[in-house]
């Protein structure tokens, strides 16, 4: 005769305030990770303006020298600060 022997392990009650603080934890992280993608994005907008901006200063050294070659780095500026 062949005997098996299975064990239940008893259930284990979780404490009262674990999925409310699980969840308020949730909540906290994506709102930092949120904040955080915003911030980037307005640091990159604001990055890419200034440097649109030192772009057409220096286009507008060779406005008189060079009207075509100010037109083309005007126009890469502006493309550049427009990509997102």
């Amino acid at each position: 005769m062949t005997a098996i022997t299975i064990q239940m392990p008893i259930t284990i009650a979780a404490p009262r305030a674990t999925r409310w603080t699980a969840g308020a934890f949730t909540g906290v992280l994506s709102w930092f990770e949120q904040h955080g993608v915003l911030r980037a994005q307005r640091q990159l907008q604001t990055d890419r303006a200034s440097e649109a901006a030192a772009v057409r200063q220096y286009a507008q050294r060779y406005a008189a020298h060079d009207p075509r070659f100010t037109a083309d780095l005007l126009a890469a500026a502006d493309r550049h600060e427009q990509t997102a």
